[in-house]
């Protein structure tokens, strides 16, 4: 016999404590519903937070209840009716974490199961992390980490430190940091002149990368060059901009733009060396960058002031959590 089981949650956001509920679940019922609480006020939209749970436990069922202008209290008694609406087969088990559950058991004729009602496995809860994600970064899952993660972007000519720099600060702060995807590329292409689609390239695999990396990473992300550089490389290696790959720009949080007066270093995968063409890289960034409307701090000086400079950014970052317009605005 099929066992059913409803948890009831605004998982607003999902924490490791829901994870650990969801989970545990899993092995009480052999079929799951998750309904999500949500409301037109709700500080992260009911489409974000259902994607997450979705993500999260494929094997569930999640229905999104929108009770409108206000939001229903988890002990309102209407919630029977509600998941009787969403779910008319017979439920077995409510599954969560407060005392609620018992009477929408009941009204379900369900047997309630309370787990970790001290949250003493998992204290956290949606409020706390909402309000400062980055002091609940471990509660905070995987996929829900780039919601409120910020984004910091070391972009700059060749040779300037900015790998050296993005492993420097994910050293410091926590990584890990998302690679430059030019240089591999680079070193196993074929001989011969750039073509236009390998940028798209280039910006395809680095994207992935980015947001596979994005999962793992603290609450600053920090990236080795992203799409804005190449669309720079495609005025420097093709002599002309390339609107397609400009229109695929998505602006980090801020940029630390690495000026060109740092110690050349050979290598045979960098292209322009003289200070005149590093110059000239340089300036197509900055030109970039404000037509944009980017934000940036350039940074300079020899390693140690340049290190100093990028490690007073991103403690100025952690200041505040990341904010989130529209629907989303943090409240």
């Amino acid at each position: 016999m099929t066992t059913t089981g409803v948890i009831l949650g605004k998982f607003m956001p999902p924490h490791e404590g829901h994870v650990a509920l969801v989970r545990t679940a899993s092995y009480l019922v052999d079929r799951l519903t998750i309904i999500l609480s949500a409301s037109d006020k709700d500080p992260i939209s009911p489409s974000v937070r259902k994607n997450w749970m979705e993500s999260l436990f494929p094997e569930a069922v999640v229905i999104v209840a929108n009770n409108g202008t206000e939001p229903l209290p988890a002990d309102s008694p209407d919630w029977g009716p509600i998941i009787r609406g969403f779910h008319p087969e017979a439920i077995d088990r409510v599954i969560g974490s407060e005392g609620y559950i018992v009477d929408l058991a009941r009204a379900l004729n369900a047997q309630h199961f309370i787990l970790d009602p001290m949250w003493m496995a998992f204290p956290a809860n949606s409020d706390e992390v909402r309000e400062d994600p980055f002091g609940h970064w471990k509660s905070i899952p995987d996929y829900v980490r780039p919601y409120f993660q910020k984004r910091l972007t070391l972009i700059g000519p060749e040779s300037t430190g900015k790998s050296y720099m993005a492993d420097v600060l994910a050293a410091k702060f926590g990584g890990p940091y998302v690679p430059e995807y030019g240089r591999p590329y680079e070193k196993y292409r074929t001989t011969g002149d750039y073509r236009a689609e390998e940028l798209h390239f280039i910006v395809d695999g680095h994207v992935a990368h980015r947001k596979t990396l994005s999962l793992k990473a603290g609450p600053i992300l920090f990236e080795d060059t992203d799409p804005l550089l190449t669309a720079v490389w495609a005025e420097m290696l093709l002599g002309r901009s390339l609107p397609d790959l400009e229109a695929r720009i998505e602006l980090p949080d801020h940029y630390l733009l690495l000026d060109a007066n740092a110690p050349w270093e050979e290598d045979p995968l960098r292209y322009y060396g003289t200070q005149e063409q590093r110059q000239k890289f340089f300036t197509k960034i900055k030109t970039k960058l404000d037509a944009f409307g980017a934000s940036y701090t350039l940074i300079s000086g020899n390693w140690a002031e340049r290190e100093a400079q990028a490690i007073a950014v991103v403690k100025e970052m952690l200041k505040t959590p990341k904010m989130h317009g529209g629907a989303d605005a943090q409240k």
